[in-house]
């Protein structure tokens, strides 16, 4: 456990928004993959697992991105 905690703690905000973000991309293909396959309520699931990881993910790399901007200015 301490060895997870400190690889994300060793990780760059970036890294993390990324880490995310393909979380995210990775339930959205399970998704697509299960209900396309099957009639199972899992994709549903995974379809609100992978928009929660892509909110929080792309919030990451938005929040980055406006930082560097003010970060600019000064």
């Amino acid at each position: 456990m301490n060895r997870i905690i400190s690889f994300w703690e060793s990780l760059s905000s970036k890294k993390r928004g990324l880490l995310f973000v393909s979380a995210g991309m990775v339930c959205l293909a399970g998704c697509l993959i299960l209900l396309i396959f099957t009639e199972s309520i899992f994709s549903t699931v995974l379809l609100y697992f992978s928009l929660g990881f892509n909110i929080i993910g792309l919030y990451i790399l938005m929040w980055i991105k406006d930082r560097r901007k003010k970060d600019d200015k000064k």
